[in-house]
């Protein structure tokens, strides 16, 4: 197919995707001024299908490591998405890489509402969709189900999960901790990772989505500032003397204990900002995520995954162990809508977290198309070239 030009001005502005302490703009379209060409979503994601099963991943779960990238994707969350197919080559042809293809996650500890999986560094997408399934088939027997996951690797969005269990009609949520790249508050070697924390719940006309690091910004956040050649415009990283970094390039190109300067945690430079509360954030990330099934913590973690596995916490509950779920969900619907009915400032719209990215992902399937930038279809091809997987029908 040929590709067709388009920088992309987003239609319906005000229903564009983005929610989250982790995305800039909040009030203003994603992926509005994202340059590049637009591209058919079912051949990219058969491709990306043929991609993975060429490193070995049977069709099944080949599909599974798609779906949770195009769940990103197509709600314009453009650091999780098909960006993250680099990552995930270097992850799993490395000799040092953190994902075993051949592995095969294991349930070591298990209770009616609960279960410890390990990973065994399988593709993160694997564990944690054998995770939250098991939780969702607790929940729907015992109202609630927990279950955490160690040895892993990178999971995509921590919301892709957490919406399988909406779509069950339960509450969802689910976690991640990652390499330290994150400073403690006032700390000037990081300790921990950009941790983030997703909750999804069942709501009209589309479920509750919220699903954010609790760093102030994602890492792919930054990552994209670099491709589009874009400062930082916020001080989201410090260098070792605790001042500002702006020009993205200067940003470490690792994460690692022993790196001077770091991301901050939500909240900023300091406490009166309330960096100490996104610092709190992300300790609870690490306690559900690394301590609790006895894995490791950030701290643990070598760069993205590498030798040492990250950890995951994801659970399901029942809104009928509460009480009627219809005459719950009414009520959160309705609260929803309230909010959504709150006089906003000049030029800016209140939203709901999830109504951007509902939008985006209306309109992807409108049109069947999707936009990425130059650097990310590099990166796709340079890839797609060395394990001889055909796109150039494609890109």
């Amino acid at each position: 197919m040929t590709n067709v030009a388009n920088t992309a001005n987003v239609s319906d502005a005000d229903n564009a995707t983005g929610n989250g302490s982790d995305r800039e703009g909040a009030n203003e379209p994603r992926n509005q001024n994202r340059s590049g060409h637009v591209y058919p979503i079912d051949a990219l994601r058969d491709w990306a299908e043929r991609l993975y099963h060429a490193y070995g991943f049977a069709d099944a779960d080949s599909s599974r490591i798609v779906d949770s990238l195009m769940f990103a994707e197509l709600r314009g969350i453009d650091s999780h998405g098909l960006q993250r197919v680099g990552m995930y080559d270097r992850l799993i042809v490395n000799p040092d890489g953190g994902v075993d293809v051949n592995a095969h996650a294991e349930i070591v500890r298990q209770t009616p509402v609960s279960a410890v999986i390990d990973g065994h560094h399988a593709m993160g997408q694997l564990t944690s969709d054998m995770a939250m399934k098991l939780a969702i088939k607790k929940a729907k027997t015992s109202g609630i189900g927990i279950v955490a996951v160690r040895e892993s690797n990178h999971f995509g969005a921590a919301g892709y999960y957490t919406n399988m269990a909406a779509e069950q009609g339960l509450l969802g949520f689910a976690s991640t901790n990652t390499g330290p790249i994150v400073l403690p508050t006032y700390a000037t070697h990081p300790f921990l990772g950009t941790n983030p924390i997703a909750f999804s719940m069942p709501a009209e006309p589309h479920p509750f989505f919220f699903d954010a690091a609790t760093s102030i910004v994602s890492h792919g956040k930054i990552e994209v500032c670099e491709k589009e050649h874009k400062q930082l415009p916020e001080a989201w990283m410090v260098d070792g003397r605790y001042e500002p970094i702006w020009d993205p390039k200067q940003v470490p190109a690792r994460p690692g204990l022993d790196v001077d300067g770091g991301m901050l945690p939500v909240g900023g430079l300091s406490e009166l900002t309330g960096s100490h509360k996104g610092y709190g954030f992300s300790m609870l990330a690490e306690i559900f995520c690394g301590i609790l099934p006895q894995g490791n913590v950030s701290s643990d973690v070598d760069g993205l995954g590498i030798r040492h596995g990250v950890g995951h916490c994801f659970a399901a509950i029942d809104p009928a162990i509460f009480g009627d779920p219809d005459a719950i969900i009414a009520r959160f619907s309705e609260y929803l809508e309230q909010i959504r009915r709150i006089p906003a400032a000049p030029g800016r719209h209140v939203y709901v977290h999830g109504d951007k990215e509902e939008a985006a992902y209306r309109q992807h399937a409108r049109t069947g198309l999707v936009n990425l930038d130059p650097e990310t279809v590099d990166s796709l091809r340079t890839v797609s070239d060395r394990l001889g997987v055909a796109h150039s029908d494609l890109f």
